[in-house]
């Protein structure tokens, strides 16, 4: 058996390939860390599982499933990622995914839901975070005094889970300019990833 693992945090990746050959030593893991790199592979290898962030540097899960079955890749997709809002899960559970994997479950949850998808047994998504909605939104100037104002304007539509393309779009300003602000925040959270920034705003309780 043969699986694609489409992860831009080479720790994880990493963390999460030990984890796989351990208990699925059957599994052969090629491993991304843009979608650039993956879809040359997905388009010349029949392979029978794709492990997808839902966060890939510029592109969202949703642009990346749709680009990798363009490239004619009819493998299951199971989306392991750090952002469980609904939107997401509803955006994934819309595009068909066979399986999503919180990264902060435990290990045991990846395993039997790979093991799952490769048996042919269906998987349930998990449950989304509760909603804010009929709370009083917390200040995002206040958790974070180090961005600029219009680093916090990018960072509530990262949030929301917009694409560089909708930043700029809605803010009118560039590509360029939006990639450089999503930069800065993630290194000011200390983080390497859009998924991360968002389980790190949450578990701050900023939405």
């Amino acid at each position: 058996m043969r699986a694609l693992w489409i992860e831009d945090h080479q720790l994880i990746a990493d963390s999460l390939e030990l984890l796989l050959q351990l208990v699925l030593p059957e599994l052969s893991l090629d491993k991304a860390q843009r979608l650039e790199q993956a879809l040359p592979l997905a388009a010349s290898i029949p392979y029978e599982l794709i492990l997808l962030d839902w966060w890939l540097h510029d592109e969202e899960g949703g642009q990346a499933i749709e680009a990798l079955r363009k490239a004619g890749c009819n493998a299951p997709v199971v989306v392991v990622s750090g952002d469980e809002r609904e939107p997401v899960l509803r955006r994934a559970q819309q595009l068909g995914v066979a399986g999503f994997v919180r990264k902060s479950a435990p290990p045991q949850e990846l395993v039997d839901t790979v093991r799952a998808v490769l048996e042919g047994r269906q998987t349930t998504l998990p449950p989304p975070r509760p909603s804010r909605a009929g709370l009083p939104p917390l200040d995002l100037d206040a958790l974070y005094p180090q961005l600029t104002p219009r680093q916090h304007e990018v960072f509530r539509l990262l949030l929301r889970g917009a694409a560089d393309k909708q930043i700029a779009r809605e803010l009118g300003i560039g590509d360029s300019t939006v990639k450089t602000h999503v930069r800065v925040i993630l290194q000011s959270l200390g983080v390497q990833s859009r998924g991360e920034a968002a389980h790190k705003a949450r578990e701050a309780g900023s939405w």
